[in-house]
């Protein structure tokens, strides 16, 4: 099966690029200021705001869906912007010197860092085209957004039963504060993203071959006996 997609809009994506940009800057400044230490709340809210109002934009608004459609178009470029992903591998080594608990930074960071080493061939799995790339490109989302639930649950197991010296308080400290905050939100995007895209191309690929077949048994049926 071979998908075809459209190009995307410049300007659109120029206005996204910017929408990201002072989100990330937004989030830099809370970090810096300690607001996330300070307000908790504000921390959880920076945490799971953006992805509950993007999901939620997408599957009640047409408007949004066909916004989100026209803007992604080819999902091999939100594929492979997940590279940085391997920054994430930071919970991971911050757990090895004893300043996470490991039930949250092993997990985590070793699985962002796989995320984020594979996110490139992911992206030419899907360039392929083929049944298998696309097998491939729907798994790596998958797996992408297991580790990222896997991440959280942990975070939060490890926040109400860890205690003494390692606790999850680093989480919400710069520099590390960044990936929860903003890393792990966009991340959730992406991937949501790659697969709503995915599904939307598949069913219109099968549409347009379909339709076709359709219209000849439409005719045949049609012809007086």
């Amino acid at each position: 099966m071979t998908i075809v997609f459209q190009q995307t809009n410049r300007a659109k994506i120029i206005l996204i690029a910017y929408v990201v940009l002072i989100w990330f800057l937004l989030v830099l400044g809370g970090s810096l200021l300690g607001t996330f230490v300070q307000y908790p709340l504000v921390f959880y809210l920076t945490v799971g705001g953006p992805v509950i109002l993007f999901v939620a934009g997408y599957l009640l608004s047409d408007a949004f869906r066909r916004f989100v459609r026209s803007l992604v178009g080819d999902p091999w470029v939100i594929t492979a912007l997940q590279t940085y992903r391997v920054l994430g591998v930071s919970m991971a080594i911050e757990a090895l010197r004893n300043t996470l608990p490991a039930v949250f930074g092993l997990p985590a960071g070793f699985g962002d860092l796989f995320i984020g080493v594979t996110a490139l061939l992911a992206a030419a799995s899907w360039s392929s085209g083929g049944r298998r790339g696309l097998a491939v490109f729907v798994l790596w989302n998958v797996l992408g957004l297991l580790d990222l639930l896997i991440a959280v649950s942990t975070g939060v197991l490890a926040a109400f039963t860890q205690s003494g010296p390692i606790t999850m308080a680093p989480m919400r400290l710069y520099p590390l504060s960044l990936v929860p905050a903003f890393g792990v939100p966009l991340a959730f995007i992406l991937h949501f993203t790659g697969l709503a895209q995915f599904w939307y191309l598949s069913r219109k690929e099968a549409a347009s071959l379909e339709s076709p077949h359709l219209q000849q048994h439409r005719a045949t049926s049609d012809r007086p006996v």
